[in-house]
C-alpha cells in the first residue's frame, strides 16, 4: 500500500506541473477534521486541513502519537492544541512541531473555521495502508 498511496495521487494529478485543488469542498473526513492530501512519497506527507467549531483531531487515543516529526502551521482561525500535554492556541502565522512519540490532539471550539499545512517527514513517514 505504500506504494500504491503515491502512484494513485500521480493518477489524480495528471499533468505538468502538476496540481491539487484544496478547501472544504475538495476534503474529506479525516482523523476528525476535513483534510486534502497535498503530496505523499517516502518519507513526506502532507496535506491542509480545516477543523470546524467542535470538530476534534486525534480523539481516538490510538491516533494521537507518530513515529516522525510532525508540523502544522496555521493559515487562518485559531484552533486549541495539546502536544505532550501541554495546551495551547494555533493562531494563524504561528507552526507546531510535534516530535516523534509526542501525544497530540486539536479542536476547535472557535466559531471560525481553523486552517492549516500538516506536514509529516522523516523515517517512518509513509502512506499508511
Amino acid at each position: 500500500m505504500a506504494g500504491f498511496l503515491p502512484l494513485t495521487f500521480h493518477f489524480w494529478t495528471r499533468g505538468f506541473p502538476e496540481t491539487v485543488s484544496f478547501g472544504p469542498s475538495a476534503g474529506r473526513e479525516v482523523h476528525g477534521a476535513t483534510m486534502v492530501v497535498l503530496y505523499y512519497q517516502k518519507g513526506l506527507r502532507s496535506a491542509w486541513g480545516q477543523i470546524r467549531k467542535g470538530q476534534r483531531v486525534n480523539a481516538d487515543p490510538r491516533d494521537q502519537v507518530n513515529p516522525f516529526p510532525t508540523m502544522i502551521i496555521g493559515l487562518r482561525g485559531r484552533a486549541m492544541a495539546k502536544v505532550g500535554g501541554i495546551e495551547s492556541v494555533l493562531e494563524p502565522g504561528q507552526m507546531v512541531f510535534i516530535p516523534p512519540g509526542i501525544a497530540h490532539e486539536a479542536w476547535n471550539p472557535f466559531d471560525e473555521p481553523a486552517e492549516f499545512i500538516l506536514l509529516m517527514f522523516g523515517d517512518g513517514a509513509r502512506p499508511r495502508p
